[in-house]
């Protein structure tokens, strides 16, 4: 099953849990959550498998996604191995071995590479040469890829804090902590900057926004409310990417909402329930919701209706959603790739791609990149 780690900031010890969040369960309560049977469809849709490389270690939280840069895909995974590969063949470029333990995927930009330890150390390298340019501690462990602008770095650490890093020498330059609620669930969403903005989803629910250059607070605003009795009630953490589109910001929480922030008036103008740890799919005219418990939202991104709802892959502890030629594809626990028409929520295609669960997709160009938790890679085209 898909395990996420719950801190416990006002308690002692750890609990850990499914993608589902069920934290006590009897026999009765896992027959609820028996991941849906595949069933028959109908499509036309080829999945081929271009290329496929094994990584070290393991990526448990999908938070190892590969980057693309310069007519390349940068893979790092958690052993510490930083490696360029040839998108289209598949073949080794270069390799660096850092020699130290990573805790999220790598970032590139404006000729660096930008990866995070289990120690809380940002370090930069050089594109070219791949040696180090600098390091800097900035007090927390990084489960999201940084952000990298021609000027800063931004980060967002486990204790809540969003950092700004001279992208020269590494020098902090601003930083923001968000109020940590006493659970949280360890997230992989990383800020993301628009017209000189930073905006960032945090563990209390909320999304805020900053003057990327100088840090100055603008706006925030709450995605979903807590309205529970108890912590776990109001676990409301949100551990995805926003996600622009046009003049809105859309942000979706555990046990909340997907909401709309409208950064002209800069406020939420809209929202549905909905509790996921996956930034919303927003493309073909439609805005979709992978949640937590494998169902899938879907509304017009033009009037933001309700348009299809789909349960077909129930409990299969869904990766996260991407858009390719025209249809929208995500994987499961069992390694099967499914392929759907945005339009309708039918499947149009399958394939079972890895023997180990699929934790995340990204695009480029014509093909799909798919990590398992054994850190395997497969390229995949329609």
């Amino acid at each position: 099953m898909q395990y996420k780690i719950i801190l416990v900031l006002l308690l002692t010890g750890v609990i850990s849990s499914c993608s589902s969040l069920n934290f006590w369960s009897n026999e009765s309560d896992e027959d609820l959550t028996t991941p849906a049977k595949l069933l028959p469809f109908t499509g036309d849709y080829s999945i081929d498998i271009a290329w496929k490389k094994s990584f070290k270690g393991s990526d448990d939280l999908g938070a190892f996604k590969p980057a693309f840069y310069s007519g390349q895909i940068i893979v790092a995974d958690s052993s510490g191995d930083i490696i360029s590969i040839n998108p289209e063949t598949g073949m080794i470029n270069w390799q660096k071995a850092l020699g130290r333990n990573l805790s999220a995927g790598v970032a590139a930009g404006f000729g660096r590479l930008v990866v995070s330890d289990v120690d809380g150390f940002v370090i930069s390298l050089d594109m070219e040469s791949q040696e180090i340019l600098w390091e800097q501690n900035i007090g927390g462990e990084v489960l999201a890829r940084a952000i990298v602008d021609a000027a800063l770095v931004v980060v967002k650490n486990s204790v809540g804090e969003l950092v700004a890093l001279d992208a020269m020498t590494g020098e902090k330059k601003w930083t923001f902590r968000s109020q940590l609620p006493a659970l949280t669930v360890r997230g992989t969403g990383e800020p993301i900057i628009k017209d000189g903005i930073v905006f960032s989803t945090f563990d209390n629910g909320r999304l805020g926004a900053f003057q990327l250059n100088t840090g100055f607070f603008l706006w925030d605003g709450p995605i979903s409310f807590v309205s529970g009795s108890s912590e776990l009630e109001n676990l409301l953490d949100a551990d995805s990417s926003p996600v622009a589109f046009n003049q809105l910001i859309f942000a979706v929480n555990y046990q909340g909402n997907l909401t709309a922030f409208d950064t002209a008036q800069k406020r939420p103008v809209w929202n549905a329930k909905a509790s996921s740890f996956h930034s919303p799919v927003v493309g073909n005219g439609m805005i979709m919701v992978i949640q937590d418990n494998g169902s899938i939202l879907s509304f017009s991104s033009g009037n933001l209706q309700p348009s299809w709802t789909s349960e077909e892959y129930l409990f299969r502890e869904l990766s996260n959603g991407v858009l390719l030629n025209n249809t929208m594809m995500v994987g499961d626990l069992e390694g099967y790739l499914h392929v759907m028409n945005p339009l309708t929520g039918k499947t149009v295609g399958r394939k079972k791609v890895s023997r180990n669960p699929i934790k995340s997709i990204v695009t480029f160009g014509d093909l799909a990149y798919i990590v398992d938790q054994d850190s395997n890679l497969v390229a995949i085209s329609l």
